[in-house]
């Protein structure tokens, strides 16, 4: 078995860390990789996948949805998302999936957070991956007001004017789904926490915690960061690939040691 990543850039990503810890675990022989696609060359790597070269591959960033016209069919999260973060064999069938959203919704679970009213900053990929699977009433707010008005009346949420100054006190959870913390601008915020006793949530996992969530810290606000949701959204993809759950605590507890020590 063969499996890969794709996406532009890709060497930050640890899904082979956590893969290859999964199929050793479960006693399958296979290798999981990383490959770096540029835009015209994501036609071929889909015939790589016909050819049974690879034999599933997950989807980052930015080819979510550019991955969709080569596929047979979507599975429903991924067809209301409008986004694939998974690619996997059923019988004859290239399949799209989007594990982002019941991963994060898994992961958001697991700290009996009250989700009346919730804030998601962006309206890209991972957004409409997660707005779905949300419970409660979702605001988006995104840099480019049309993009989150877009989001919005697509899935029945509402829409705020993007600012960097919020006001957060409406909310009890605020999701950042952005880039915005990542290398290499690590010091960077998408909002500034005003006022708030808000669950501050970020999806990114490298690194983690992001600024945004060691001021959420040092403000006394409880925090989830994005290393969960990438072993729930992974663990979903895992099982497509191979019919086997993986071990989740042992997923965490390999890219939270290689977190620290890197």
């Amino acid at each position: 078995m063969h499996f890969a990543v794709i996406g532009h850039p890709i060497a930050h990503s640890l899904s082979p860390m956590l893969h290859e810890t999964w199929l050793k675990a479960a006693g399958l022989f296979g290798c999981y990789t990383m490959v770096d696609v540029e835009a015209d060359a994501l036609e071929s790597l889909v015939m790589r996948l016909r050819n049974r070269q690879l034999d599933g591959i997950n989807v980052t960033i930015p080819y979510k949805t550019a991955i969709i016209p080569f596929l047979d069919r979507l599975e429903p999260a991924a067809a209301r998302a409008g986004a694939v973060n998974t690619v996997y064999w059923d019988g004859d069938e290239l399949v799209g999936a989007n594990t982002d959203g019941i991963g994060f919704a898994r992961a958001l679970a697991t700290q009996g957070t009250t989700t009346t009213n919730l804030l998601v900053i962006g309206a890209g990929g991972a957004a409409r991956g997660i707005i779905p699977a949300l419970s409660g009433r979702v605001t988006v707010m995104n840099r480019t007001d049309a993009t989150a008005q877009q989001v919005a009346t697509e899935f029945g949420c509402n829409s705020i004017p993007w600012s960097t100054v919020v006001d957060l006190t409406p909310y009890d959870v605020v999701i950042n789904t952005t880039s915005v913390g990542m290398a290499p601008h690590l010091e960077v915020m998408p909002i500034e926490l005003t006022e708030t006793t808000a669950l501050i949530c970020d999806i990114i996992y490298r690194p983690t915690p992001t600024r945004l969530l060691r001021e959420a810290t040092a403000s006394g606000l409880a925090t989830l960061d994005g290393v969960l949701m990438f072993v729930l959204q992974a663990a979903e993809a895992f099982e497509r690939f191979t019919g086997q759950k993986p071990d989740l605590a042992l997923g965490e507890q390999v890219i939270r040691k290689q977190l620290e020590e890197s």
